[in-house]
């Protein structure tokens, strides 16, 4: 597949792309004129590798391969937040459909897992160290739950955490889940802080680092 169209294709896997402009694109896919913007998407749709879903277009789940590819948008600490989240797509993992627990979504993307604040949470019977890819599953409507294990942004740096509500303080705590408990305090975040949750974490693939 042309790299143009295979980029096109991971950032409409996350974002509505006939909302961004022309000239974003052609800083996001690394090509030199808006006109060819708009030739690749064309070609993507009369292939039918991008389909009309819910009033976007939205990649077609399959591969050449059989494989779902879920792109892979660089690493998030389970300790302290300290690597920033700046949305650029850095690989694809390539995963068989048996492999996911979650129902699939287009709207489903991969971070590498850092540190070990985490290794005692387990998702889909999976537990989260270091070096295993962890799959998100990015919503715009999504309001997380009590409990919900989350990828969220603080201040630009994204962490895992699980989220608990205290809403008699009017505040939200960002819990470790650690075989070290004692290493790792709680992220304590406040209504005035640039704090959002980017989504739920529903998978665990085990890296080679685990």
């Amino acid at each position: 597949m042309n790299p143009i169209q295979q980029k096109l294709l991971d950032i409409a896997k996350l974002e509505d792309i006939e909302r961004l402009r022309r000239v974003d694109l052609v800083e996001m896919v690394n090509c030199e004129y808006p006109s060819q913007i708009t030739h690749h998407l064309k070609q993507l749709v009369k292939r039918g590798d991008l389909v009309r879903k819910d009033g976007r277009l939205v990649p077609a789940l399959r591969t050449n391969a059989g494989l779902v590819m879920i792109p892979v948008m660089g690493e998030a600490d389970c300790g302290e937040a300290t690597r920033y989240a700046d949305g650029r797509i850095v690989d694809n993992l390539a995963v068989s459909p048996s492999v996911l627990k979650p129902k699939l979504s287009e709207r489903l993307y991969a971070l590498v897992a850092r540190g070990d604040s985490m290794n005692r949470a387990t998702v889909e019977g999976k537990t989260i160290e270091n070096g295993d890819y962890i799959v998100i599953e990015k919503r715009d409507d999504y309001v997380p739950k009590d409990g919900d294990i989350v990828v969220s942004i603080i201040a630009g740096l994204a962490n895992v955490k699980r989220l608990r509500r205290d809403n008699a303080r009017q505040r939200v705590l960002l819990l470790s889940e650690s075989h070290r408990q004692d290493d790792f305090a709680p992220i304590v975040i406040s209504d005035r802080d640039d704090f959002a949750v980017e989504g739920k974490v529903v998978d665990v693939i085990k890296g080679v680092e685990s």
